[in-house]
């Protein structure tokens, strides 16, 4: 049995096949604090397979389908992954912000990135 689902995270894998594109979507669980404050209480990360033209980085509204699947784990050990097709599936535009509070939105999801040195020989 299918479950719908509706969510918003942000892209963070693309793989392409010649039935489809799969996306890894990340997916912060928010709760207010004690002061009202919105934080991040866990992540949630998504299989979609949805339409071509997504970019990693992009933060995407999802409404589908999941289903969850078992799978063996390399040291034996069960996993689930959950899995959507997407039925709808389109680019949030950044809720404003400065580029510090975009860089934190995504450190939240991603975690502590290095910057890129434009100098480097590769």
């Amino acid at each position: 049995m299918a479950v719908d689902i509706k969510f918003e995270g942000f892209v963070n894998g693309i793989r392409s096949f010649e039935w489809g594109t799969v996306y890894n979507v990340a997916h912060s669980q928010m709760i207010k604090d004690e002061q009202g404050e919105w934080k991040v209480d866990g992540k949630d990360y998504f299989s979609v397979t949805g339409p071509a033209g997504f970019e990693e980085g992009d933060r995407v509204a999802v409404t589908g389908r999941m289903k969850t699947k078992l799978f063996d784990k390399k040291d034996g050990s069960k996993g689930i992954s959950l899995n959507v097709r997407a039925s709808e599936m389109s680019k949030v535009e950044r809720r404003g912000g400065s580029p510090q509070e975009t860089q934190q939105a995504l450190s939240d999801v991603f975690g502590a990135v290095k910057a890129v040195d434009e100098q480097a020989p590769f």
